[in-house]
Parts: C-alpha cells; sequence; structure tokens
C-alpha cells in the first residue's frame, strides 16, 4: 500500500503518466510520475493530479500538449513489449511508413486484385 517502482516488472501496479516537456530531448514526451501498487490510493492520487493540472490551466502556466494520464501494468509490462509490438503489427494497427511497407501495400492491393485459384 505505497509508491512502488513504475519499471519494476514483478509486480502490478497502477502508474500516473504525465505528457510533459522534457528538455533533454527538447520534444514533449509521457514520463512516469509516480506508481502504486494499491488501486484506491492510486486513483485518489491521481485525481489530485487531475485537480493539479486544471488549477495549473486555470492559471495559464500550463501548455496546451500536457496531459495526465492512468495506467495498470501488468507482471512483465516493459518484458513483453516487443511482443505486444509483434502482435499489433500482424493485426495492422501500426505499419511505419517507408519504402518496405509502402511495397508490402502496394503488392497486396494487387493481390486481393487478382482472381483466385479453383481447386
Amino acid at each position: 500500500m505505497a509508491k512502488v517502482d513504475p519499471y519494476d516488472d514483478s509486480i502490478v501496479r497502477y502508474v500516473i503518466r504525465r505528457h510533459q516537456y522534457d528538455p533533454e530531448t527538447n520534444h514533449f514526451r509521457w514520463l512516469y510520475e509516480s506508481a502504486y501498487n494499491n488501486k484506491r490510493q492510486y486513483e485518489k492520487r491521481l485525481q489530485n493530479a487531475f485537480d493539479e493540472l486544471a488549477m495549473r490551466r486555470l492559471g495559464g502556466g500550463v501548455h496546451i500538449k500536457e496531459r495526465v494520464s492512468g495506467q495498470k501494468l501488468e507482471v512483465g509490462y516493459f518484458s513483453n513489449s516487443k511482443s505486444r509490438r509483434e502482435r499489433r503489427l500482424l493485426q495492422g494497427t501500426f505499419r511505419p511508413v517507408n519504402w518496405k511497407t509502402k511495397m508490402l501495400f502496394w503488392f497486396s492491393s494487387i493481390r486481393s486484385r487478382l482472381p483466385r485459384k479453383m481447386h
């Protein structure tokens, strides 16, 4: 019932993420702010983060891109990220635009127009 490490892949944890400007990379990115192993405590802290962001927005000190989000990370979330990415690729959800994917798309569109063989 306490704060835990968001990168500890051996436990189920509830994380609070913030989309904010990162001076190291010079762009906006999602950063893990905190993580909890207790759902009730997580929900309370997440609501506090939403309220804090809303108050700062009213004061005008927040960039329009800044966001707060919460997520449940299962055991093995980071170690299984490669298999999740591959599964999404197979489902067609994510295809990076490059010459290989353009060629695959072109071949698949031609193949779908060809008459099927009858056996």
